[in-house]
């Protein structure tokens, strides 16, 4: 006997409360941001090259690896200083900082959104920022959600 749409969505309820309280808390959300920002700041500071072309169809240019290098600064200061913050106003601030790189970043290389990036991503890799950052922004939604 198929169940009721009210047992259903009360269901759903409990299964997305559980998940929130478990896995996808604020604290642990904070600290998956801190994580993933922090290893994309490393590698700007250190393998800027590697990761521009890894991610594009274009050598990395000594500009490049001057402005990924610099860039890794406000990256690596954003991992560490949302760990110094009350986890409420963190989560907040990495479901925002989330949206605004999955939106600047991979979805612009993809989709050529400001009309400076000329389509250039190398496939499958880019599919790594595509996923990390769609997950973060949905987690964060997710999480901040009371």
């Amino acid at each position: 006997k198929p169940s009721s749409p009210t047992r259903l969505n009360t269901q759903t309820d409990t299964l997305i409360h559980t998940l929130r309280i478990t896995i996808m808390n604020a604290e642990n959300y904070v600290k998956a941001f801190q994580g993933i920002m922090g290893v994309y700041g490393l590698q700007f500071l250190l393998v800027p090259k590697k990761i521009h072309e890894d991610h594009f169809d274009s050598p990395a240019t000594p500009m490049i690896k001057f402005w990924a290098r610099g860039s890794s600064c406000a990256w690596l200061g954003l991992a560490y200083a949302v760990g110094e913050m009350p986890t409420a106003a963190a989560a907040k601030l990495c479901a925002i900082v989330s949206a605004g790189c999955a939106l600047l970043y991979p979805f612009n290389a993809k989709f050529n959104l400001t009309g400076d990036t000329g389509n250039t991503v190398k496939y499958p890799m880019h599919y790594v920022p595509e996923v990390l950052m769609s997950v973060l922004t949905i987690s964060g939604i997710v999480v901040n959600m009371n």
